[in-house]
C-alpha cells in the first residue's frame, strides 16, 4: 500500500468516527439520564459516562498505529 493510500485510509477512519460520534453520545446520554427508561443506575452511570472519552482514545490510537505502520520506511 502506498503512503498516500495509508493517509487516505486514516482520514476516512477519522471522518467515519466523527460522523458516528453523535450516535455514541446520544446513547450514553440516554443511559445516564435518570428519567430515561434505559438508565443504568447511579452506581454505573459514572462509568458509562466515560465511554465517549474511550471512544476518541480508541480512534486516536488506531489512527496513530495505522500511521506508524502505513507510513514507516520499508527500506
Amino acid at each position: 500500500m502506498s503512503k498516500v493510500g495509508a493517509l487516505i485510509g486514516i482520514v476516512i477512519l477519522v471522518v467515519v468516527a466523527a460522523v458516528m460520534y453523535p450516535l455514541v453520545n446520544t446513547q450514553v446520554t440516554d443511559l445516564t439520564d435518570e428519567e430515561s427508561d434505559n438508565y443504568v443506575g447511579a452506581s454505573t452511570a459514572p462509568i458509562v459516562s466515560l465511554i465517549p472519552i474511550f471512544y476518541w482514545l480508541m480512534i486516536a490510537l488506531t489512527a496513530i498505529g495505522a500511521a506508524v505502520v502505513g507510513l514507516k520506511d520499508t527500506e
